[in-house]
């Protein structure tokens, strides 16, 4: 293959052979400037005197004399000329903006315009946007607008102050440096000094100011020019965007002739494979498959993997084999994805997302959130410095300090701490002082980052296998001092969010090089980087719309109409520019695969570029050369396992044991539910004892609300269990006028004290008082009082004895935690309150049903609540327990019991029970003490049945809020 680069050098080494040191050679990017040194060496048969080669921004600020400012120095002496205009310019707002007008001002200057025009035209068109005929005065500026004109004015004066300023000290921005190389672009074409001829190779989109000087220097007769062109994009009917401005420039420059346009596209043999992977990040894998392969076919093949997408670069590079050593990467790797940045966004994210509460005192105190400072705390940094820290100790209370802190921010349900109780909670360790000490300005913020660099350099430096690690620190140190230099002789204070502003700006910029061989036969580049260059093989990633090309973004403060008006570039022209690109990618390549991401259920994603169809449907039905393939990349799964779909226990001996001793401490009513709904679950919870991970609860829970009714009416109900006597209709209008300070209290008790007052859990605290309000009134109201409290949140068990068919008798206690034991009238109760609704229909249970369904039907939990509370409570009083209560002075015959429900969503129901209409054989009515005797021993023997194993339930609604459905794959 004869490269564009290697025809250019022959021929400039034909034609220039005497004079090679003399000639200036001008390409695109400072990567095709080495591959053009290798090919003009390559060209010439013996040693020869190079000429001049420079990148084409290289060689204009090379002529234009001047130092280039980088764009961190222009925004502040910007800010400062824009002060002298706008005494008011808030800085904060200043640095949202300030980038991009300085790309704007430099864009201006690129392409020669004038900017007082462009900013007039700016004024008056907002002017006709507001002007409406019919209504007059409506062209009468308000305060507002007043304001945004004369910003506008001021962009104007500022252009020009910073033009003026930048000029005195020999300094430049960019498009600047070009401005003032055309404008004087006659005198040095004119000048015998400089280079005795210029020549400018495989350029494309050029502004005007490239275009004047070129053309100034073709008239002059210094000049010659290279392009690289092909008929498929050039001829006069041809649509395709890649032409868009060769033709142009072919059409109106002054050439004796056109160098070069070839027909390689519609002639040329190719293979071309557009190959669909299922995501992202496998293009790396099937990249780095494709690598393989050619290079086994022939180990000195030319290949190019770009990269439209950076974000890409690692997997691609962990995805090339070992085999292949010789591999050069031109790009360097955005310091945005490393670890160490996603450390410092963390340590923002805690301090710019924390919470002003007031506090008692009336002072407003910062608070962090608890997301944020646990992200940061698991980082793998700072894991790694604990490890250090463990390493050191000296003490066993000294290990484990970060996930020390993590778990007491649980244990307390911190949902927002001030820096003072992190700092506390974290031993007032020197790390947790650099992390979350307030910052009050960006002089804290700096003294953090470099406090917390100088820590974790403190061990990576001397850990020899982690020199990249190092090497992140290194780079941030120099971003953060290079900010401190310039900042500390700033007389305006930087606020920490515009400091982050600038932080960012300069990390985005900064690029981590490798090292290698810049001409191996195997590049990793960037499409940019591929300008003027060409490979056999290509291998090309993420060819999807919205990637190539990119979407069609404005990056200015200039609208659409503005900057087409005045001819500034658009996403129209970045579109034009892309296409050649691509294009000329494929002129000379023999193998081409296209990796492109196949379509998802997300909304927009996945789509093919239109590069894609184009070749398909267009250039590979004009070739007969050409074989297009469409593929899909499939992953291919050895050693799969086979999937068990069902989880099945055996009750061996130590299975049954423990199912034995559950038994010995208490079968209570949640218990049993948990059987009967799975006795998978069951299993799970009481004897496996798998508990659910604690996390921090921001809101009030359905059991933390609950458990803050149950609380309140403890408390108003305990003094009258102590003291026996009953509650009184008075008694009631006293706990209803306390009512919602003692809510409010219970809200604040403990744990609870850390959730913010404000959102759901205020809604849930007035919820709360309305749900008690209305309980109390009608208690107050109701036929109950007199009511006696016998027992308040107190456990109640009997115990029996099941002989198993083995014979061995096994000694059982049936259990139930009762909210309260009541005494109303002449009814003994067992009452459990629910916060959630419950109905009168949700425990009527069919008699002839009863039995049967009882212990199997999992929608009858609440009925079996009730019967186990109705059982306990009758042996209770058989046993005489209950009545030795000086509440009750009557005979034991006197008393009729029952359990019921207190539904806190269902008060017009008043107290909810279940009648449990046990039958005989005969359909007469069976005894219930006797009745619930059996079932609870039938229902002992089945849990202890060594034949019937423990297994996951079938009907799935059980699992859609177990605990466990994720280890059953449920979830």
């Amino acid at each position: 293959m004869l490269s564009f680069l290697r025809q250019t050098a022959e021929h400039i080494y034909q034609t220039y052979t005497d004079q090679l040191s003399e000639l200036c050679i001008v390409l695109p990017t400072r990567r095709a400037t080495l591959y053009f040194k290798n090919a003009l060496a390559e060209a010439a048969p013996t040693g020869i005197w190079s000429p001049q080669i420079y990148s084409m921004e290289e060689f204009v600020c090379n002529m234009a004399n001047v130092e280039v400012l980088e764009p961190l120095h222009l925004q502040l002496d910007l800010y400062d000329l824009m002060l002298q205009f706008d005494p008011k310019l808030d800085f904060d707002q200043f640095v949202g903006w300030s980038a991009t007008l300085l790309e704007d001002f430099s864009r201006m200057d690129m392409e020669l315009v004038n900017p007082k025009e462009v900013f007039e035209y700016v004024s008056e068109a907002k002017a006709m946007e507001r002007w409406d005929p019919s209504k007059p005065g409506s062209s009468a500026p308000t305060p507002n607008v007043k304001q945004y004109f004369q910003l506008w004015n001021n962009l104007d004066r500022t252009y020009h102050a910073l033009q003026e300023k930048l000029k005195k000290e020999k300094q430049a921005y960019t498009g600047m440096a070009f401005r003032m190389v055309a404008s004087r672009i006659k005198d040095i074409a004119q000048s015998e000094k400089g280079c005795f001829r210029y020549i400018f190779v495989g350029l494309n989109a050029m502004s005007r100011a490239e275009q004047k000087i070129i053309q100034t220097l073709l008239e002059a007769g210094k000049a010659e020019i290279f392009f690289d062109s092909d008929d498929y994009y050039m001829s006069p009917d041809s649509d395709k965007r890649a032409g868009h401005f060769l033709k142009r420039y072919k059409a109106k420059w002054p050439l004796p002739e056109w160098n070069w346009q070839q027909n390689l596209l519609l002639q040329d043999t190719k293979e071309i494979n557009a190959i669909g992977v299922a995501n992202a990040s496998m293009q790396g894998k099937i990249a780095g498959q494709l690598l393989r392969e050619i290079r086994e076919k022939d180990p000195k093949a030319e290949i190019a993997i770009v990269l439209p997408d950076e974000t890409l670069l690692l997997p691609v590079l962990h995805s090339i084999s070992d085999e292949v050593t010789d591999y050069n990467v031109t790009m360097g790797l955005s310091f945005k994805g490393t670890p160490l940045f996603n450390l410092v966004d963390l340590l923002f994210e805690v301090h710019l997302t924390g919470v002003v509460q007031p506090t008692d005192t009336g002072y407003k105190i910062n608070r962090y959130h608890h997301l944020a400072v646990t992200k940061l705390l698991q980082h793998p940094f700072l894991r790694r410095y604990e490890q250090y820290l463990n390493s050191i100790a000296e003490r066993e209370t000294d290990l484990d300090l970060f996930q020390h802190v993590l778990d007491e921010m649980v244990q307390r349900n911190s949902v927002l701490l001030t820096a003072e109780e992190i700092i506390k909670l974290g031993r007032e360790h020197p790390m947790f002082i650099t992390l979350f000490r307030t910052w009050n300005d960006c002089t804290d913020l700096i003294d953090s980052l470099y406090q917390l660099v100088d820590a974790l350099g403190r061990i990576y430096r001397v850990e020899s296998e982690n020199p990249i690690e190092t090497e992140y620190l290194y780079i941030l140190y120099t971003i953060v001092k290079r900010l401190d230099t310039l900042f500390d002789c700033r007389e305006h204070r930087i606020s920490v969010r515009s400091f982050k502003k600038f932080l960012y700006e300069q990390i985005g910029n900064t690029k981590l090089p490798f090292s290698g061989e810049p001409i191996s036969p195997t590049q990793v580049m960037g499409m940019l980087e591929t300008r003027a260059l060409d490979f056999e093989n290509l291998i090309i990633l993420s060819v999807n719309e919205n990637v190539l090309p990119q979407p069609k973004k404005q990056n200015s403060l200039f609208p659409y109409d503005v900057l087409r008006t005045f001819g500034l570039p658009t996403y129209a022209e970045q579109e034009s520019i892309t296409s050649y690109y691509f294009y000329r990618l494929l002129q000379r390549a023999k193998r081409v695969n296209l990796l492109y991401v196949l379509p998802s259920d997300t909304y927009g994603s996945g789509e093919k570029s239109r590069f894609i169809l184009q070749l398909q449907h267009d250039l590979a039905l004009r070739n007969p050369n050409i074989r297009f393939r469409e593929l899909t990349a499939v992953v291919e799964q050895l050693n799969t396992k086979e999937y068990e779909p069902d989880i099945i226990i055996q009750k061996d001996g130590e299975v049954m044991d423990k199912l034995k001793e559950q038994l010995r401490r208490g079968l209570y009513p949640s218990h049993l539910n948990q059987f009967v709904n799975c006795s998978l679950q069951y299993y799970f919870s009481r004897i496996a004892k798998l508990e659910e991970v604690d996390e921090i609860d921001e809101l009030v829970g359905a059991d933390t609300f609950g458990t803050i009714v149950h609380q309140v009416l403890e408390d108003y109900f305990r003094p009258f269990a102590e003291e026996a006597r009953p509650i009184e209709k008075a008694d009631v209008d006293v706990m209803l006028a306390n009512l919602p300070k003692k809510v409010q209290l219970e809200f604040r008790r403990g744990t609870l004290g850390n959730l913010p007052e404000q959102g759901m859990n205020l809604i849930l605290y007035k919820v709360a008082v309305q749900l008690l309000t209305r309980y109390l009134a009608g208690l107050r109201d109701s036929e109950e009082l007199p009511l006696y409290i016998l027992q308040l949140e107190e456990t109640l068990l009997t115990e029996m004895e099941v002989k198993l068919p083995s014979g061995e008798k096994v000694p059982v206690r049936i259990a139930g935690k009762a909210d309260r034991i009541d005494l109303s009238g002449h009814t003994l109760r067992v009452i459990d309150y629910k916060t959630g609704k419950v109905e009168a229909k949700n425990l009527k249970v069919n008699p002839e049903e009863l039995e049967t369904s009882l212990l199997n039907d999992r929608h009858l939990d609440k009925v079996r609540q009730l019967w186990l509370y109705r059982y306990i409570l009758a042996k209770e009083i058989q046993k005489g327990s209950l009545l030795e209560s000086k509440v009750l002075n009557l005979p034991k015959a006197s008393y009729d019991f029952e359990a019921g429900i207190i539904s806190f969503r269902n008060l017009g129901a008043g107290v909810l029970t279940s009648e449990l209409p046990f039958m005989d054989a005969l359909g007469a009515p069976a005894d219930f003490m006797e009745t619930s005797e059996r079932l609870l021993k039938d229902l002992v023997i089945r849990m202890l049945n060594p034949e019937e194993p423990i297994r996951k339930t079938n009907d799935l609604e059980t699992c859609q809020y177990c605990a466990y459905k994720s280890i059953c794959a449920r979830g």
